[in-house]
């Protein structure tokens, strides 16, 4: 044994007990010892508590609603305590705070482990990106509604190969991933880069890779994060990778506007252009805006491919279902053709896609904040600077006393109640609640959720209309999902079979 090992012996015993020392003497100094936790408190034990999190989130914060509904309670964290909330007044408490106190950005941040996968490239609060996906993605699906929808059309029958009247295995988890990939870079950046098998895998890669490395990251303290992320995150390759495929696309883009000025003559629409317009001149450059566009097909790829695969597995296990959506489409599509507005008729398709996410949405947690200053909720409760908090999305999703039958998956259960309330109602997948928080909520709900929902009801549709699809062992329920850290991710290995139908519209 060398003496430079018995130093680092010693450095990391005392480093750790240093850590013991001023946990506990936090712990009983913090606001935070007045609301209840699930799991061990005390420094040492409170990280088996941590870690049995990662496996076992949704059972955890299920006892956690079970025991405190519509109040506070911590969960042990490696590196702090989450403190999850439930019940209408604390979660609007949330939807109502201001940024400079509790923080969308940096819990999205802290959940993702950006700065350790991604580096400091966020410093500044990054509304152009996020101005980018709401006013111009959102407006415009409308004209842009036909090439989306024939990118659909491409990519389904580029996965699909059927002949004859055979029935054919798919895996959808991973189906799904590349035609999300392929429809939203038809808006994204256009053809023929959105077909590049490269391309497409590169957003698919960095999507799995920065989910993955996040989930690791979490489970050691931030002193380790240095080292861990170089052994376990791929980012900066995948980083370096985008650039080199966007390179040529971007720099086309900003040659034409400093010699033709902002709005030249044939400019493209797509998100290359808007980011390009909406971020200011001393970030505009390729390497930031290859990493904005691979950070928003991360947010596309990841969460509508796992609304379409945790939907579609539901569908296939409901064959009943089939006949009166297919009946619907139709209907519309005879009225409106394949549109915008045509899709927004389409209720039962909408409740059947709101109530998979009910049941199976990508996380047991929404409307994740950071405490940037200390919080006081409406019911007393102190939340001190520094704290990572959440509401209790999933536990409420599948509350008897919210959903009648919660757990139960009933695939008109939004169009009945729209029946029964009225148009009017607010039962629209699109339309966040604080009994519903796939998309979040107030003014941090999803920008991105209009143009996904629309694209999965395409997507759904198109599948409907021209395959039919079961599970081949005939079960009737949807494989089970399972669960790293706080997000839910459909089986991916499930296959369900594929025929072709006849079908001309």
């Amino acid at each position: 044994m060398t003496i430079f090992s018995v130093c680092a012996g010693y450095l990391l015993l005392a480093f750790l007990s240093y850590r013991f020392i001023k946990s506990y003497i936090d712990s009983h100094n913090s606001p935070l010892r007045k609301i209840p936790t699930i799991g061990y408190s005390s420094p040492l034990l409170s990280y088996f508590s941590a870690f049995r999190f990662f496996t076992n989130s949704q059972k955890i914060i299920q006892e956690g609603y079970t025991k405190y509904k519509g109040h506070a309670f911590k969960i042990p964290m490696v590196n702090g305590w989450h403190v999850i909330v439930s019940g209408p007044k604390l979660i609007e408490d949330i939807k109502c705070a201001p940024d400079d106190y509790l923080s969308l950005r940096f819990a999205a941040d802290n959940a993702l482990q950006s700065f350790w996968q991604i580096g400091n490239y966020n410093h500044e609060p990054d509304f152009y990106r996020i101005n980018a996906i709401r006013n111009k993605i959102t407006r415009d699906i409308v004209p842009r509604f036909h090439d989306v929808r024939d990118e659909v059309i491409a990519a389904f029958t580029d996965e699909i190969h059927i002949k004859g009247n055979e029935w054919v295995p798919v895996r959808v988890m991973e189906m799904a991933r590349r035609v999300v990939s392929r429809t939203s870079n038809r808006l994204f950046v256009g053809l023929p880069l959105c077909r590049d098998p490269d391309y497409r895998d590169l957003n698919i890669e960095f999507t799995v890779d920065l989910m993955i490395g996040s989930n690791i990251l979490q489970l050691f303290p931030d002193f380790l994060k240095p080292i861990v992320s170089k052994l376990v995150s791929n980012i900066p390759k995948q980083m370096r990778r985008g650039t080199r495929l966007l390179r040529p696309l971007i720099e086309e883009r900003l040659k034409q506007r400093a010699e033709h000025g902002k709005d030249w003559e044939d400019k493209p629409d797509d998100l290359i252009s808007w980011l390009i317009d909406a971020t200011p001149a001393s970030e505009r450059t390729v390497e930031n805006i290859s990493l904005q566009i691979l950070v928003i097909n991360f947010g596309a790829i990841h969460t509508t491919g796992i609304a379409f695969t945790s939907t579609f597995y539901y569908l296939a296990a409901h064959p009943e279902l089939h006949k009166p959506l297919r009946e619907e489409i139709e209907r519309t599509l005879e009225e409106e053709g394949w549109t915008k507005s045509a899709m927004a008729r389409m209720h039962k398709l909408d409740s059947v896609l709101k109530e998979a996410q009910r049941l199976a949405g990508n996380g047991v947690t929404a409307m994740n904040r950071l405490a940037l200053k200390d919080f006081t909720f409406s019911d007393g409760t102190v939340i001190p600077a520094g704290t990572f908090m959440s509401a209790a999305s999933n536990a409420t999703h599948n509350d008897e006393n919210v959903y009648h039958n919660a757990h139960e998956f009933r695939g008109f259960r939004f169009a009945e109640m729209k029946s029964q309330e009225g148009e009017e109602t607010g039962q629209n997948m699109v339309k966040p609640n604080l009994e519903y928080m796939i998309f979040g909520n107030g003014k941090h709900a999803c920008p991105g959720r209009f143009f996904a929902v629309n694209e999965l009801k395409i997507m759904l549709a198109h599948c409907l209309l021209n395959y039919d699809f079961r599970f081949e062992d005939g079960r009737t329920e949807p494989p089970p999902p399972f669960w790293l850290g706080m997000a839910i991710i459909p089986d991916q290995k499930a296959e369900v079979m594929f025929r072709a139908r006849r079908y001309e519209h």
